[in-house]
This record gives C-alpha cells, sequence and structure tokens, in this order.
C-alpha cells in the first residue's frame, strides 16, 4: 500500500502511533521512511512536545529512530516556566482530565518516569545545539547518575561539527532527509551523509531486530 502512495498520516488514529504502541520496529522504520509524521500531535493526552514520545521513554532504539527522522526535541526544552518554580499536581497521574499541553518537564519528572530522565536528555542533547533547562526539569536530573555528562554538554559550547551537521538537517527539512532517493544527489562523502543522518547512533539499523 505504501508504495502504491498510500499516505500514513490520513487517518484519524495515527498510524506511527499504532505502531509505536505495539513496539514494532520494523514498521515504524517502514512508515517513517514513507514519509509518516513523527511531530503529530495525539488528540487525547495532549503534551506541548510532539506525542510520539510518549512511548519512546524507555526504549532507546525507538528514541533515536524517532530523532533520527527528524523529531522536534527543542519543544520538549521550551518550557514557560524557566528557573521559577512549578505548580504540582493534586494526583500524580496521566489521564486525559489531568493533562492539557503539559511541557515535558512535567512529565519526564513524574514520580514513576523520573528514574529515566538522565538517560533521554542525554539522548536528546544528541540532536540540539545549546539548550536552557528548567528548574524542575534541573532538580531531578541532578539526582541521575548522568547528571556529570549532561552538565559538562550544557554548560560547554557545542562542537562546530555537530553544529554543522544540525544546520544541514535543517537546511534539508525532515522529508527529504528520509528519502533514499535525494541523499543520492546530495554532494558530500558517504562518510559525511551517514554523520548527516545520524548513522552512528541508528540502533535499529545497527543490529537485527
Amino acid at each position: 500500500l505504501l508504495n502504491a502512495g498510500a499516505l500514513p498520516n490520513q487517518d484519524p488514529i495515527n498510524c506511527l502511533q499504532i505502531a509505536l504502541r505495539m513496539g514494532n520496529y520494523e514498521l515504524m522504520n517502514l512508515l517513517l521512511r514513507h514519509g509518516a509524521n513523527v511531530n503529530y500531535f495525539c488528540r487525547v493526552n495532549t503534551t506541548h512536545f510532539p506525542s510520539a514520545l510518549q512511548y519512546a521513554l524507555k526504549d532507546e532504539v525507538i528514541l533515536r529512530m524517532l530523532m533520527n527522522y527528524g523529531y522536534d526535541v527543542h519543544r520538549c526544552f521550551d518550557c514557560p516556566r524557566g528557573n521559577s518554580s512549578h505548580s504540582q499536581y493534586v494526583s500524580d497521574g496521566w489521564t486525559s482530565t489531568v493533562i492539557k499541553d503539559t511541557m515535558f518537564c512535567e512529565v519526564i519528572t513524574l514520580s514513576w518516569l523520573k528514574h529515566l530522565s538522565g538517560k533521554v536528555v542525554r539522548v536528546m542533547l544528541d540532536y540540539v545545539d545549546h539548550v536552557n533547562i528548567c528548574w524542575k526539569l534541573e532538580a531531578v536530573l541532578k539526582e541521575q547518575e548522568l547528571w556529570p555528562d549532561i552538565n559538562s554538554i550544557l554548560t560547554n559550547p557545542r562542537s562546530l561539527k555537530h553544529l554543522c551537521r544540525l544546520k544541514i538537517r535543517e537546511c534539508m527539512g525532515r522529508l527529504r532527509l528520509r528519502c533514499p532517493v535525494f541523499m543520492t544527489f546530495l554532494p558530500l562523502p558517504n562518510c559525511l551523509k551517514d554523520y548527516v543522518l545520524y548513522k552512528e547512533y541508528d540502533l535499529y539499523g545497527q543490529e537485527n531486530f
């Protein structure tokens, strides 16, 4: 169906979301290669950041796959409260009745998810330039084993090589990045093409799942 031109973003229930909930790596990769919108928003449990991340917090293979295909990581660090105090939930739950446009910092710092915060944020930092983290997220990250590494990245300039990769990806756009045919016309050596595509972080491509 996809090879015949089926559009993966037209159904009321997002196809990629179903694949993510199933944990089916092959189906996710297939949909993403055929233009599935990695930055879709779910109407239930609406969040400030694209909804696909909800299903990737515990799985680095999925997390890397989303990021490699152009997930909008900057939205996760876009907290309007910054260094000011954050309001607390009455209950430590996560349902459509208590969450409305919830920020990433409010989700990842929930008691049953905060142990994942260090690993998730560390992965995200591979896909952004300089970002600021809010007070609430920083407080939880300081309790994590990966905090020294995260803090070093946050407080030091990023490498020029990394910044160039981000700029090239931005200029190309998400749909061109996932198109193998377009990449063949890019006037760069194969090693640089692989670098632009984050091949060193393509855990799905490196393993036989």
